[in-house]
């Protein structure tokens, strides 16, 4: 009985690695890219990456392109990664941010005009402004006895706790696209919207992946939330 349990566990272990190995092959990665990404394609990274993909297609959101990085990536400055993404301008790469209303009386994302979390897209060449994201969110509802007073909105960013548990992506790979709690609200600071040429990159479910993607497509594929929730960045730039 042992041995046939053995035997079971490695041909399971075995059926494991070669749907590993097909989804690698699936994802075209740069081969020169691909020693140093290797160790880190473990399942659950695969199963992150593409539960994002499979996302973005039911989504239709047809421009999308996908483009593995370098590991180092997150050393180089602004300018460097928008070379090596093929970006036209700097203020093309974005970033999400899992914001929580700490005074929000409801402890989950059931009502987009009141929830506890919102995922906030914004440019790396801005800063979230938390007063303004409150100001936002709470003239989603109508002025009168349905708008919540201004004490009920404080927002903070997200413990990396909540941050895992809600969207499924650890730092620096957290993507719109796939999140666990598919009722978590998606902001997009308005700067976004208006960048030229209309065409954006964040994160794409792995830290070395980076999601590509029409702002119309992202807009329409996320019913995102457009506000006005984000300031030009006061300093240099560094990673948070």
């Amino acid at each position: 009985a042992d041995s046939a349990a053995t035997t079971a566990e490695a041909s399971l272990a075995d059926l494991s690695n070669r749907i590993a190995e097909l989804e690698t092959k699936s994802w075209n990665i740069p081969p020169k890219l691909l020693p140093d990404l290797q160790p880190t394609l473990t399942p659950t990274a695969l199963s992150q990456m593409s539960r994002a993909r499979s996302a973005v297609i039911k989504s239709n959101c047809t421009s999308a392109v996908w483009k593995f990085v370098p590991s180092d990536y997150y050393t180089y400055d602004l300018e460097k990664r928008r070379q090596t993404l093929g970006a036209t301008t700097t203020f093309q790469l974005c970033k999400s941010m899992l914001m929580e209303n700490v005074k929000c009386d409801n402890g989950d994302c059931s009502d987009r005009t009141n929830s506890r979390y919102y995922l906030v897209v914004v440019q790396y060449e801005a800063e979230i402004n938390g007063k303004k994201l409150a100001s936002e969110i709470r003239a989603l509802r109508s002025a009168g006895k349905e708008r919540l007073p201004p004490n009920k909105f404080e927002f903070r960013l997200a413990s990396s706790d909540d941050n895992d548990r809600l969207t499924g992506y650890v730092h620096n790979s957290v993507t719109p696209f796939g999140l666990l709690d598919d009722k978590v609200p998606i902001v997009m600071a308005s700067a976004v919207k208006d960048v030229k040429p209309a065409f954006v990159f964040m994160g794409g479910g792995h830290v070395d992946l980076k999601l590509g993607m029409a702002v119309e497509d992202f807009v329409k594929g996320t019913h995102a939330i457009i506000a006005d929730v984000s300031d030009a960045r006061s300093g240099a730039f560094s990673e948070e």
